[in-house]
């Protein structure tokens, strides 16, 4: 592709229909062929805008926006999303050059509507050249002011440890020439196209938590906000073999282990052995990489495991303080519930705003209690019944209620005559 710019038009907002009366037949095609650079406030097909480019590159005072920017779907996605394509070979601060039609990560698209007179064609030949403004502020490796070609790429597709893509991250690639490359990874895990103008090997990976975060459980959120994640990354170079399609699938490492026999202990005698416990992982790090899927599943534990952020881990939660043990037993009622054939996927992610708060009755019985609230009973019950700490309940109203012991027993009747009976599952998301 050629770049053409300023010496087709003279003003930026010529409309189309002017471009037509005034450039000439062949150049007329060009410019039918082409594709603008988006830039600051250009709109989305769904009715958004642009709202972040870059602050060294513009467009008669308009930031250029590139892969990583973001764009309001204010209508059918009701969010932020990031632009996840752009021209590989015009890099743009360090990101490929966002052009119209490119996607954004909720699948709507950024449109050009405030300037036509820089843009991207497969035909135009008509060379110029850009505004000072546009270009004295570019990095050496940007094409605008060198003019060279970038011939070697590659993207990256991240997955967490049980295959599954990590959606709508924020990444930084570190490049072993000292080149970092930034963005959001798309609805495959997969980054922006990495150019350069030699092969050169990735080295290091970062990810990022989003900067929105819902789902369960939300006591575990803020001590995951900065959690990122940094490991070394092997065998992923840029090539111009497969310019263009090429993409290395990277399995972002984790840190895991079974429970450990006090864990074990401490849990069955709540759930007795309604659990399988040598199939559960407790992962120390990367809790908030659950929020890479789909809505659907972003819950502590969705298959089983419970993901804990370092502040929150610690070796062994039975010899940990009455906090631990209680969160500990609240995130096991979901592996006890997962185990038992419960959608804790499907269930929770839908419902950010789930409730834990109970109020105990003479009628209601465990599964009339949503999966968060379940949670919470069954871990006020443990600190009841096997730690004698009461003033520690979740649930600050029965804190020094007395007979709290009866009362919880009683709604607990059913799942402690049967911890496995599937009865006892959640009849409710309220």
């Amino acid at each position: 592709m050629q770049l053409g710019f300023g010496v087709l038009v003279a003003k930026a907002t010529r409309s189309n229909a002017e471009l037509h009366r005034i450039l000439p037949a062949d150049q007329q095609w060009k410019r039918f062929m082409a594709r603008n650079w988006i830039v600051m406030g250009d709109p989305t097909s769904s009715g958004g805008r642009v709202i972040t480019a870059s602050n060294r590159t513009d467009i008669e005072g308009m930031g250029v926006a590139r892969v990583g920017d973001k764009a309001t779907c204010p209508h059918m996605h009701k969010g932020v999303f990031a632009i996840v394509e752009g021209d590989s070979t015009i890099i743009i601060d360090g990101q490929p050059v966002a052009l119209d039609g490119c996607a954004l990560a909720c699948g709507c698209r950024v449109m050009s509507s405030q300037q036509l007179r820089v843009y991207v064609s497969s035909t135009a030949t008509t060379g110029g050249t850009a505004s000072p403004n546009m270009a004295g502020t570019q990095r050496a490796e940007t094409p605008l002011a060198s003019g060279r070609r970038l011939q070697f790429d590659q993207a990256v597709r991240f997955t967490g440890s049980q295959g599954m893509p990590l959606r709508e991250l924020p990444y930084t690639l570190h490049l072993a020439n000292g080149q970092t490359f930034s963005g959001m990874t798309n609805a495959l895990g997969e980054t922006s196209r990495v150019s350069t103008r030699e092969s050169v090997a990735v080295v290091r990976a970062e990810l990022r938590p989003p900067s929105a975060m819902s789902g369960c459980c939300e006591r575990t959120l803020l001590a995951g906000i900065d959690d990122a994640a940094v490991f070394d990354v092997d065998g992923v170079i840029t090539t111009s073999d497969t310019m263009g399609t090429s993409i290395v699938p990277v399995q972002v490492p984790g840190h895991e282990r079974g429970l450990t026999q006090g864990e074990i202990e401490m849990a069955q005698l709540v759930f007795g052995d309604a659990i399988d416990y040598s199939l559960v992982r407790i992962h120390n790090h990367g809790y908030w990489m659950l929020f890479g899927m789909q809505p659907e599943d972003t819950v502590v534990a969705p298959n089983g495991e419970i993901y804990f952020p370092k502040d929150l881990y610690i070796h062994d939660y039975s010899s940990g303080d009455l906090r631990n043990q209680q969160l500990f037993i609240h995130e096991m009622t979901h592996v006890w519930q997962h185990q038992l054939g419960y959608n804790v996927r499907l269930v929770r992610g839908p419902r950010p705003n789930m409730s834990y708060d109970y109020v105990l009755d003479d009628v209601r019985l465990l599964h009339d209690y949503n999966m968060e609230a379940q949670g919470d009973i069954l871990a006020d019950y443990f600190l009841v019944a096997f730690r004698d700490s009461q003033s520690k309940m979740s649930n600050t109203r029965y804190r020094t209620t007395f007979g709290i012991h009866a009362q919880l027993k009683r709604v607990l009747s059913l799942f402690l005559a049967s911890t496995s009976d599937k009865r006892n599952l959640p009849r409710t998301t309220r």
